[in-house]
C-alpha cells in the first residue's frame, strides 16, 4: 500500500477548503446549479406551498439577512456562519418566543423554520456578548413600517452574501 507524503496531504487539504469556500460562496446563485438553496427569499405568488427560504449570514460580529421586510407567512432561515466564532440565530417577536437554531460551528449551516405574523421581529445570536457586539437586526413583517425590501444588517454592509441583486 503506497503512502500520501505530506505535502500531497496539505496540498488535497488546501484544494478542499477553496473548493467549500468556492461552493458555499456560488451555492446561492441561483444559476441552476444542482440542489442549492433559493438565492434569497422568494416572496412572489401567495399563501399554500411549504413556506418560502430566506438567506441570512452570521459573522463576528453581524448578522446580515437577504429580506428585512416580508409578508407574513411560513420562512425557513437557512443560516450560515461565516465567521471565526461559534453563533447562534434566535427569532423573538409576536407569536415568537426565542426560537433558535443552537449554536453553529464556524462554516457551518442550519435551517429555522418559524411562521411569523405582522410585526417585528428581533434577530441576535444569544451567546453571550454577541448581541451587544452587533449581532442584532429588526424583521419587519407586513405592513407595518415602510416598503423596503432591502438587507437588513448590523455591523456594515447590506449585501447579500452572495453578491448579487435581489430582484
Amino acid at each position: 500500500m503506497k503512502t500520501l507524503s505530506p505535502h500531497r496531504i496539505l496540498v488535497a487539504g488546501v484544494l478542499a477548503a477553496i473548493l467549500s469556500v468556492t461552493l458555499s460562496a456560488c451555492g446561492s446563485s441561483g444559476n441552476g446549479g444542482g440542489g442549492s438553496s433559493p438565492p434569497a427569499a422568494s416572496s412572489g405568488g401567495g399563501g399554500g406551498g411549504g413556506g418560502m427560504t430566506v438567506n441570512a449570514t452570521e459573522k463576528d460580529f453581524s448578522i446580515t439577512l437577504a429580506k428585512s421586510h416580508l409578508p407574513p407567512g411560513t420562512y425557513t432561515f437557512h443560516v450560515v456562519n461565516n465567521g471565526p466564532s461559534a453563533h447562534d440565530f434566535t427569532i423573538n417577536g409576536p407569536g415568537v418566543a426565542n426560537k433558535k437554531t443552537g449554536l453553529l460551528s464556524s462554516g457551518s449551516s442550519r435551517d429555522l423554520t418559524v411562521t411569523l405574523t405582522n410585526g417585528t421581529y428581533d434577530v441576535y445570536c444569544s451567546v453571550p456578548g454577541h448581541k451587544a457586539a452587533g449581532m442584532d437586526t429588526k424583521l419587519t413583517v407586513g405592513s407595518s413600517g415602510g416598503g423596503s425590501s432591502g438587507a437588513g444588517s448590523t455591523g456594515g454592509g447590506g449585501s447579500s452574501s452572495s453578491g448579487g441583486s435581489w430582484a
